[in-house]
């Protein structure tokens, strides 16, 4: 009597059946690779889209496009970043203060993040929390001249800027004399670099 794991096993041996059983897990594979390849390139143009949308204050659709970037690419320092922007501009407070969180937790370093969020603190007049972000920027220190051809805005400098008002907030003379001598060193450093450039310009 052919049972019906008999049939299964006949069915089984089919060589096209067979055939078909191997196809199967490569092509998921390949599939997969694809998407893996294809992921960079569709995060760039989420943020992309993300960027015109702000530019033109549709924050609703620059959050949109910022959270498909984030789904394909969680630690993306600059759709973060303008996510959390985009909340900032609304006035939407509490969602950009946590957005920013979020983007330092995806990378700590992110310096833009840590300033948004020192700023925001020092607005509502938070000036110790304000200050951790402000120090953290600090530590990370100044720009390279690279970093700042492609963008000018030092964040290295407007956070020093930042703890010299906080320090003066809390009457921490002492901190505030030491931020004037830095800002003094990085002044004098920024005019070397434009002095070499310039002569390396003639």
């Amino acid at each position: 009597m052919i049972t019906e794991d008999d049939k299964l096993e006949t069915l089984l041996a089919d060589p096209w059946i067979a055939k078909k059983r191997t196809r199967w897990p490569i092509s998921i594979v390949i599939i997969f690779l694809t998407i893996f390849a294809l992921k960079p390139v569709i995060v760039d143009r989420l943020i992309s889209r993300a960027q015109a949308y702000s530019s033109n204050n549709m924050f609703i659709n620059a959050e949109r496009e910022c959270r498909k970037a984030i789904y394909l690419d969680q630690y993306n320092t600059i759709a973060w970043n303008i996510l959390g922007d985009a909340y900032n501009s609304q006035g939407d407070i509490p969602n950009a203060v946590n957005t920013y969180i979020d983007a330092i937790k995806a990378n700590p370093a992110n310096k833009v993040a840590h300033f948004r969020l020192g700023k925001i603190f020092a607005l509502d007049k938070f000036y110790k929390k304000a200050i951790i972000h402000f120090e953290l920027i600090r530590i990370l220190g100044p720009e390279s001249p690279a970093a700042l051809a492609g963008d000018s805005f030092s964040y290295y400098q407007a956070s020093l800027e930042m703890l010299l008002l906080c320090y003066e907030k809390l009457g921490k003379t002492d901190r505030m004399n030491e931020i004037v001598r830095e800002l003094a060193v990085l002044q004098n450093r920024l005019k070397n670099d434009q002095m070499l450039k310039t002569d390396a310009a003639k």
